[in-house]
């Protein structure tokens, strides 16, 4: 965002550093200079804050695409684990019915 204002800057620059050259009061070359100056270092700060920034951001997007790519296989994994204990038998509360299925499995299973 801020690349694309500094042929802006750059002129704004050149136009204060041709208007400090000019006959002016000391005084008023003083202020304009400050001036330039200040705005220069404006800029200059506004910049390096952008390019903390977007330096900052694209580290927290390689995370976040990280997390993604190992929530998406842990959400699959979920899924299938969620419709496994759907199709699994309700176990019963009364022994006498844990018994009787207890039972049937082991019947089953020999």
């Amino acid at each position: 965002m801020l690349a694309d204002r500094q042929n802006n800057v750059a002129t704004l620059r050149t136009l204060g550093h041709d208007l400090v050259s000019l006959d002016l009061d000391p005084t008023q070359q003083r202020d304009l200079q400050t001036a330039v100056d200040e705005c220069m270092a404006r800029y200059d700060a506004a910049n390096d804050v952008c390019v903390r920034h977007r330096t900052e951001l694209d580290r927290i997007e390689a995370s976040v695409s990280s997390y993604r790519t190992k929530l998406d296989a842990f959400l699959s994994w979920l899924d299938a684990t969620e419709h496994s204990v759907i199709m699994t038998d309700v176990i019963s509360a009364d022994v006498d019915t844990v018994q009787q299925q207890t039972a049937q499995q082991q019947a089953s299973s020999c």
